[in-house]
């Protein structure tokens, strides 16, 4: 009897691939409590005991957003890299919000709406594509303000709430830009004296004298937060989803339309140009080279082996020959020796 029933409660969590098991108790999910892989005892299981499966394994997927327009009017495809695993301690929050499909399903709506809201703002995002592909890092910033920003770290109330957390990290970064885009100008002025933040940075050590330094820290964190997300390391929990989020990067973007096809024509000319920049440099390099010892070609010769090194011109080297009979060579011999 003890046995049957011990045998009947024996049930195992899968290893491979990892899960973890919501307890239940008489069909209730039981908050917080869980079970590892493994076998394990559930009493008068699923009755009494029980569990849900829920598998462990990292998620990573793709958000596209397939035509984000700049305030330029031209469209671009953003893709965005996200990857999240469940939080072993928030199981049932997990479950609650659909488990991988459903969490997947949430964050790709957040994300396609944080890059057109960010595409098309005109205070913090690209004036035009050109930006918006060189703006990776701080399109990363915007977004992971909007998606998580109450789980990093609060660079505090005061006047420093006056400046966008992206210009703090772009004013704190080592070394400081120097080129900027259109919404930055504004802040970093056309001197590149970031008059307007320094002002506030006086207004930050008026109330409280050092705090600026406490600032300049917490924007440093705030960095490597977004860092990590970038490289896929990173431990955010987002307890309304009941995830670990690790990841959340811009990937390549790729301009759309015509566009496309004038930046691609652009870049094939000076990808060209450049070509034939090298290629001009070596011929004057050669010639040179030619004209020293222990050649001592003068600059025409020089140019010409250059040229014909290269191909641009064809030398036809011709060796004339005089045939005569033996007979005459014999009569000219004979006068050649002859003595006046």
């Amino acid at each position: 009897m003890i046995g049957g029933i011990f045998l009947q409660g024996l049930r195992k969590i899968s290893e491979d691939p990892p899960y973890k098991g919501q307890r239940t108790r008489w069909g209730k999910r039981l908050e917080g409590e869980f079970v590892d892989e493994g076998w394990h005892f559930f009493l008068l299981y699923p009755f009494f005991d029980g569990f849900v499966p829920v598998k462990m394994e990292r998620v990573t997927f793709k958000v596209v957003s397939e035509k984000t327009r700049t305030p330029d009017r031209a469209d671009s495809k953003v893709p965005v890299s996200v990857t999240f695993r469940p939080d072993s301690s928030l199981l049932i929050t997990y479950l609650n919000n659909g488990g991988e499909e459903g969490i997947k399903k949430q964050l790709e709506g957040m994300v396609m709406k944080r890059i057109r809201e960010w595409a098309s703002g005109n205070e913090e995002g690209p004036a035009t594509w050109v930006e918006l592909n060189q703006s990776q890092a701080e399109a990363a910033s915007v977004l992971v303000r909007k998606i998580v920003g109450k789980h990093l770290t609060d660079i505090g109330d005061g006047p420093q709430q006056e400046v966008p957390t992206w210009i703090w990290l772009r004013y704190f970064s080592r070394p400081r830009p120097t080129k900027h885009s259109e919404n930055e100008k504004i802040w970093a002025d056309p001197d590149n004296s970031w008059k307007k933040v320094t002002d506030v940075i006086k207004k930050i050590e008026d109330a409280q004298p050092g705090s600026s330094t406490t600032l300049e820290k917490k924007v440093g964190e705030r960095r490597k937060e977004i860092s990590e997300l970038q490289q896929g390391t990173a431990r955010i929990s987002l307890p309304d989803l009941g995830i670990i989020l690790e990841r959340l990067n811009l990937e390549d973007i790729d301009v759309l339309g015509e566009v496309a096809k004038v930046a691609e024509s652009e870049a094939r000319e000076e990808q060209e140009r450049k070509a034939e920049d090298l290629e001009l440099k070596f011929v004057r390099e050669r010639i040179a080279e030619l004209m020293l010892p222990p050649f001592n070609y003068d600059k025409g010769e020089a140019r010409d082996i250059v040229q014909t090194e290269r191909g641009k011109v064809v030398r036809a080297i011709k060796d004339n020959k005089i045939s005569v009979d033996a007979t005459t060579a014999e009569m000219v011999v004979a006068i050649m020796g002859r003595k006046p």
